[in-house]
């Protein structure tokens, strides 16, 4: 088991990880897993993420938790399957201060993890952010993948996300809800990114799908992968490892909530698989 040294916070508790699996809409395969930070409190319990952040930010302790989530997250991810991406957030206020490339570069040398197996992911404010400009093309440099969140709230332009070397980007949730619906707006901006992205190379994954309506859309739409709670809830670092680290690369089923599809074709609920003595042998694509 890796170790690293663990830093010191001004804020009051403890960090630690929940994971959100990212889902082929073609086959179902899991593809990778976002690293979600959160914090508990002594007293008040779990804060929130947005909380935590702008906490963290005011108190200085931005730095270290980055640093902290890096390491914690590649260290995790390195007892995964190969096959598995691990996904990482970093704010445009991080990457202004210049020091999340080299803390990518330390996690990566400590944990032994490949550099093509971690994405980092940003916020479209930070791809056209000239301060943030020089971590974005030291990250590229190191290797790692570089993924853009929330598009489709404030986009106008994909050039600067080519000048970036962008290879994903994720249609934000607000957008899913409306598919059903048949909101025109919503329709458009997942099929309009969609295109873009693919037309210059990237890929596209859509946020907070919760129905198998809502998938088989986005996957009309030839959006390639998603997240959401149709498939699962954040897990645990255990249910996690359990996931990930499976012989056979785990598939979902895309009509059955939270579902895992075996090779026989059969399913097995999500929580039961991972709490399972011994996971049944799991189909692949």
């Amino acid at each position: 088991m890796l170790t690293f040294a663990e830093p010191t916070f001004t804020l009051q508790g403890t960090p630690f990880l929940v994971y959100l699996p990212v889902v082929d809409l073609q086959t179902g395969r899991l593809l990778g897993m976002e690293a979600l930070v959160r914090w508990r409190h002594p007293s008040r319990g779990d804060i929130a993420p947005e909380l935590l952040l702008q906490a963290a930010d005011t108190s200085n302790d931005l730095a270290p938790l980055t640093r902290w989530i890096l390491q914690a997250a590649c260290a995790e991810a390195v007892q995964w399957s190969s096959s598995i991406q691990l996904g990482v957030n970093c704010s445009v206020v991080q990457l202004r201060s210049g020091d999340v490339a080299r803390a990518v570069s330390e996690a990566l040398e400590q944990t032994l993890l490949p550099a093509d197996r971690l994405d980092i992911e940003i916020k479209e404010e930070a791809v056209a952010d000239p301060v943030a400009s020089p971590d974005l093309h030291a990250l590229s440099d190191l290797g790692v993948q570089l993924s853009v969140d929330d598009v489709g709230t404030n986009w106008s332009s994909f050039e600067p996300f080519r000048r970036n070397a962008i290879a994903t980007v994720k249609i934000d949730g607000s957008f899913t809800a409306g598919l059903e619906a048949n909101q025109g707006i919503n329709r458009l901006v997942v099929e309009t990114v969609t295109h873009m992205a693919h037309s210059l190379g990237m890929s596209a994954i859509i946020e907070q799908v919760e129905t198998a309506e809502q998938a088989e859309i986005a996957k009309e739409f030839h959006v390639d992968a998603a997240q959401g709670f149709l498939f699962a809830e954040p897990l645990t670092q255990a249910q996690a490892r359990v996931l990930a680290s499976l012989p056979e690369v785990p598939v979902f089923s895309r009509t059955e909530p939270q579902t895992l599809v075996l090779a026989d074709g059969s399913t097995v609920a999500l929580d039961e698989a991972l709490t399972a003595a011994e996971v049944p042998e799991v189909a692949t694509a």
